[in-house]
């Protein structure tokens, strides 16, 4: 029996294993893409459907895959030894996520993530992944990337150490419960300080991903001068990440809100050049792509400003509306 039409189109994250043409006979998604909302938008305005037969897990969806696994078992290990396997994480961990950063088109990697109930593992993947973005966006290269895509990898190791009831509690947490789970960033500083081959930048990286340009964050209230870099784009991709994340207590937030709602942190607790240039990285992707406008009206990202990467220039029927100075309309929707 063939699937509805809307379970069809429920397929992100996966790849086709043949090519798809339209009615006419025009290919329009080759064999083993990986479906983004992009190309399932397509099928569903072209009303063409895929069977189970037509998607396969990509070969990235399977590294994902394993890069939980493997992740969550480390953890474990951790959380019963005190100690963090570095050498095994460097050897095996850490190329996987290299590989998975690689892809063009991270969204649906990042919405397959979503599938895993396992919000600390996915997450660290997910930081890991952004990390490296970020760090590109701000000239690492080398070792230097390397040593920040493991800071993101083991941000939030702290939590090995904090009860899994107070982690995975669905309600509003009690102040002191709150202050156990800030003590995570102690604990993380603790492990990775005491783990040899691991850098100082690194575990600041656990201790300081929560703290905050203006002072606010914690666990000590340190303000710009006295955050380490690497901390500061941790924070940036810890941050996203979370946004477009489904909790328990929250539904994801779509990924043009949340661009926007961290472009409007890079002018109090997050560094706003850091954060720019990753919302400029990840819309720059987009231009080409068709918009809804908040007033309904459907149009073109032509151009992304450095200054207000998340209001870019769209061009709608031969008009270009410049988001960042007409305040009356936003951004509802890329297509």
């Amino acid at each position: 029996m063939k699937d509805s039409y809307v379970s069809r189109y429920r397929r992100e994250g996966m790849r086709v294993n043949r090519n798809v043409y339209n009615r006419q006979g025009a290919l329009i998604i080759p064999a083993f893409t990986l479906l983004s909302s992009k190309e399932i938008d397509l099928l569903e305005h072209l009303r063409i459907g895929l069977d189970d037969e037509d998607v396969e897990p990509g070969a990235v969806v399977e590294l994902v895959d394993s890069a939980i696994r493997e992740i969550k078992l480390t953890f474990e290990k951790i959380r019963h030894s005190d100690r963090i396997p570095y050498d095994d994480i460097r050897r095996s961990i850490l190329p996987k996520v290299v590989q998975i950063s690689e892809q063009t088109d991270l969204k649906p990697i990042f919405i397959y993530l979503e599938q895993h109930d396992d919000y600390t593992y996915k997450h660290s993947i997910g930081v890991a992944m952004l990390a490296r973005m970020i760090g590109n966006a701000n000239g690492l290269d080398g070792e230097e990337l390397q040593e920040l895509m493991l800071a993101g990898l083991l941000h939030d190791v702290g939590k090995t150490k904090v009860s899994p009831f107070v982690l995975n509690k669905p309600d509003k947490l009690t102040a002191d419960e709150f202050e156990q789970i800030k003590r995570h960033t102690v604990y993380g500083y603790e492990l990775i300080a005491g783990t040899r081959g691991i850098s100082r930048r690194q575990a600041l990286a656990a201790l300081q991903h929560h703290e905050r340009e203006d002072g606010s964050g914690y666990p000590n209230g340190r303000k710009s001068k006295d955050i380490d870099p690497y901390s500061k784009m941790i924070a940036v991709a810890d941050v996203f990440h979370a946004m477009i994340s489904k909790r328990v207590y929250k539904e994801a937030v779509p990924f043009h809100k949340a661009l926007q709602a961290l472009s409007e942190l890079a002018y109090g607790s997050l560094d706003p050049t850091i954060t720019l240039r990753f919302v400029k990285q990840i819309m720059d992707l987009a231009i080409g792509n068709r918009v809804v406008l908040s007033n309904g009206l459907e149009g073109k990202i032509i151009l992304v400003s450095p200054d207000a990467p998340a209001q870019p220039l769209v061009e709608v029927n031969g008009t270009y509306i410049d988001l960042s100075k007409e305040h009356t309309i936003g951004l509802e929707r890329i297509i």
